[in-house]
């Protein structure tokens, strides 16, 4: 596709790489380091932390797909999900400050301190997952230039990744609180000029009667959009590099600081190869990536296992392969969602990306939430001890397991959903999404007649 063919200009294209940016610095930065901040900060033990993680996702399995289900319903005069992003432009940033803010209270105060402010970040956070995907659909029509934008906010994401490299040896500078208000400040300022430039350009003719319960029954009858986050949920709740790499860097390495070392070698790979995503996906399409990604994994998540980490090039030389193949799959979810709205509106004849994206915004936080709690309980059963100076043999022999192996049996659910279930092609979705333009131009002039 040449530059000619784009309906985005190049400035619309930046910002929505750039709020994606905006938006990961934030979700990263709660991903990698939350759990650390309430066990080794804040003082909460493992089950309190990880009983609230869970909690705050489970609320989740009821406020993304509702909200979701807002949004396909409700057209602003001004824009559809423009205005959604304004108000998490704001909001977002600051509510995480209130997250990795400690008070010097009462253990209770202090949980519930963090129960209020981990669950109103959750809220609201919410608003800004669906609405940012669902905004390429109204950005372009176009498969090609849709895929180019979400690789750009996926570049973006990983970009967001490596900044959150040094945010352990800026916390010894300035301390918690204060490292993650510069954070907030530079995501703020990477979210702002995207409600400026943005234009939704596309609009779908919509029923103006559906109901929440139509929007629900096309969500269920989407069944490529089931069956891949399955396996997505899968991949993202044992992807443990990121949730472990600070205890391990803390413990096994006796080194908090070398996190930095760890997450930026690690993400460097992701940069390189977001840029090629479009090329890559059109020569090879993303089930079959995903496909040999999920078989390279599981034998790089061995092979790092087996050559262990005393030799510390070559731990980080085999964590940036293994990521790498561990990240591709995760770079591309956003699309095979897009690839799922067209599926569900050629099958229902109704236009419900909202809430698809709502699906992909839940299963992201909730496979983060399991994944931090499949990893602190697993810790506390090989013998973890929270703000211990030392931890035994039996504790750090199980961070590495949990970091290393865990991954495998993810992949492999993965492997078997995209190799014998999910089966759908872009060939296919380019089909789809002609007959779905066809069929909006008939009801165009249809409606133009009456």
């Amino acid at each position: 596709m040449v530059n000619q063919a784009y309906r985005t200009s190049s400035l619309e294209r930046v910002s929505y790489g750039s709020y994606f940016f905006g938006q990961n610095v934030i979700y990263t930065l709660q991903f990698q380091f939350l759990s650390f901040f309430y066990t080794e900060s804040v003082g909460l033990s493992i089950a309190s932390a990880s009983l609230l993680l869970l909690i705050a996702r489970l609320l989740d399995a009821f406020y993304d797909p509702l909200m979701g289900a807002i949004v396909d319903k409700h057209l602003f005069k001004s824009s559809k999900y423009l205005v959604w992003l304004r108000i998490v432009t704001y909001t977002v940033p600051l509510s995480l400050v209130f997250v990795f803010f400690s008070i010097g209270q009462t253990y209770s105060v202090k949980l519930i301190f963090a129960y209020a402010t981990y669950l109103v970040w959750g809220m609201l956070y919410t608003m800004s997952d669906s609405p940012l995907f669902s905004l390429s659909t109204a950005m372009t029509d176009n498969i090609f230039e849709r895929d180019k934008l979400i690789s750009y906010g996926r570049l973006a994401a990983a970009l967001a990744a490596i900044s959150s490299a040094v945010f352990m040896s800026l916390k010894g500078g300035v301390g918690w609180t204060g490292s993650i208000s510069i954070y907030a400040l530079i995501s703020f300022l990477a979210m702002f000029p995207l409600q400026f430039l943005a234009k939704e350009r596309i609009q779908y003719k919509r029923s103006s009667n559906i109901t929440f319960k139509k929007i629900f029954t096309f969500l269920f009858k989407n069944k490529k959009l089931m069956i891949y986050y399955v396996g997505f949920l899968a991949i993202s709740s044992t992807n443990t590099l990121q949730t472990m790499a600070v205890y391990f860097a803390n413990s096994n390495l006796g080194d908090a600081g070398k996190v930095t070392i760890i997450m930026g070698i690690s993400v460097l790979p992701v940069v390189i190869l977001a840029p090629m995503l479009p090329m890559i996906i059109k020569k090879f399409g993303k089930r079959n990536i995903t496909i040999f990604c999920c078989i390279m994994t599981v034998f790089m998540c061995l092979l790092q296992y087996f050559a262990g980490y005393d030799n510390f090039a070559l731990f980080l030389a085999l964590a940036a392969i293994r990521v790498a193949f561990m990240q591709l799959p995760l770079l591309i979810y956003g699309m095979f969602t897009a690839d799922c709205i067209e599926y569900g509106a050629f099958i229902n004849g109704e236009r419900t990306e909202a809430i698809a994206f709502s699906v992909q915004t839940l299963m992201t936080k909730l496979s983060g939430a399991l994944c931090v709690t499949l990893s602190l309980q697993m810790m506390g059963f090989f013998g973890y001890v929270t703000q211990g100076k030392t931890q035994t043999p039996e504790a750090l022999h199980g961070i590495w397991i949990i970091m290393s192996l865990v991954p495998i049996v993810g992949y492999l659910i993965m492997l078997i959903v995209m190799t014998f279930f999910y089966k759908l092609s872009e060939t296919q979705v380019s089909e789809m999404m002609a007959t779905n333009q066809l069929v909006e131009m008939a009801s165009r002039d249809e409606s133009n007649k009456e």
